[in-house]
């Protein structure tokens, strides 16, 4: 038994712990680089953080003894991928240095909403009028959270509806990158590439001379997303989906409590109800997907072989 098994158990109680863990870590890195948003350029916050990252990813497929395997890192289906993660990526950093925490949460917390029309509308997959309805509450609270009226428009906030799309689209092309490849090796990509794009920005924009404290808070963030990105492998890899997947909506409530406390943040009472609104109806639609699952398992249970 490895530590990590003695620690945090096997099955469906490993995966609740790795994946309460990676949300909480992802939190973190977004709440450290916000933190030193305004002393550092953006482009220089993403490359010190992806060039930390990588060198941790890297560390971690040499001791998993995934090495002989890095070049799969190049398979089209994980560059594009990455790609998209990369424009997702940029657009949610971006977005979250100009607006509420919580508000940008709660609009990444949209994505299986979204998930759920593309697979109907792109994919021919049958989804019932219950899980439209829960879309099409989701997609008013999202409005409820953005806020887009001619006197007020956020364009940050549309940016983090564009990150979201892009998880969606992302998702989607991970269904077709082959079992083969360690997961380690496709985040190496991402982080790779982020860093890779963000270093030339940041040479363009500008480099600013970094202080301890912010280089500390950035080289953290970078542990934190390396560090997450590893729980939430294991997470999926361990425990059933829909055990898990409501525990995304953990990093809203973190991202609320740290957006209060630090920074005084209090999403006004329209953006309160669109979160209510985003978080009961993605609930609802993962029960439902929970309660399919149960169906189809007993239909093929009572179907007898042929």
């Amino acid at each position: 038994m490895s530590s990590l098994q003695r620690l945090l158990g096997t099955g469906n109680r490993r995966g609740i712990i790795s994946f309460s863990l990676a949300v909480f870590l992802f939190v973190i890195n977004e709440v450290l680089c916000k933190l030193v948003y305004g002393n550092l350029p953006t482009h220089q916050i993403l490359a010190v953080r992806g060039l930390i990252a990588t060198a941790v990813i890297l560390g971690v497929i040499h001791a998993s003894g995934a090495m002989p395997r890095i070049g799969r890192m190049f398979d089209r289906h994980v560059v594009l991928r990455s790609s998209v993660d990369l424009v997702g990526s940029y657009l949610y950093m971006i977005a979250l240095f100009h607006t509420l925490i919580g508000n940008m949460m709660a609009i990444h917390m949209s994505s299986p909403l979204m998930m759920t029309a593309a697979v109907a509308l792109l994919m021919r997959e049958p989804v019932g009028w219950r899980r439209w309805s829960a879309v099409v509450a989701g997609f008013l609270g999202v409005l409820l959270v953005v806020q887009p009226s001619a006197g007020s428009f956020n364009a940050y906030s549309i940016l983090g509806v564009g990150a979201a799309i892009c998880i969606v689209i992302r998702d989607l092309v991970t269904r077709k990158i082959d079992d083969a490849i360690p997961s380690s090796v496709i985040i190496l990509t991402n982080v790779g590439m982020m860093s890779v794009a963000a270093l030339s920005l940041a040479l363009i924009e500008g480099w600013i001379a970094m202080s301890w404290r912010d280089f500390g808070f950035v080289a953290l963030a970078a542990v934190c997303v390396a560090a997450g990105y590893q729980f939430a492998v294991d997470a999926f890899r361990h425990a059933e989906v829909p055990v898990i997947v409501p525990l995304r909506y953990t990093g809203l409530l973190w991202a609320l409590v740290f957006g209060y406390l630090i920074w005084g943040d209090v999403p006004n009472t329209l953006a309160s109800a669109g979160i209510v609104l985003i978080v009961g109806s993605g609930l609802y639609v993962l029960h439902r997907e929970r309660l399919r699952g149960k169906e189809a398992a007993a239909k093929a249970a009572a179907t007898p072989p042929p």
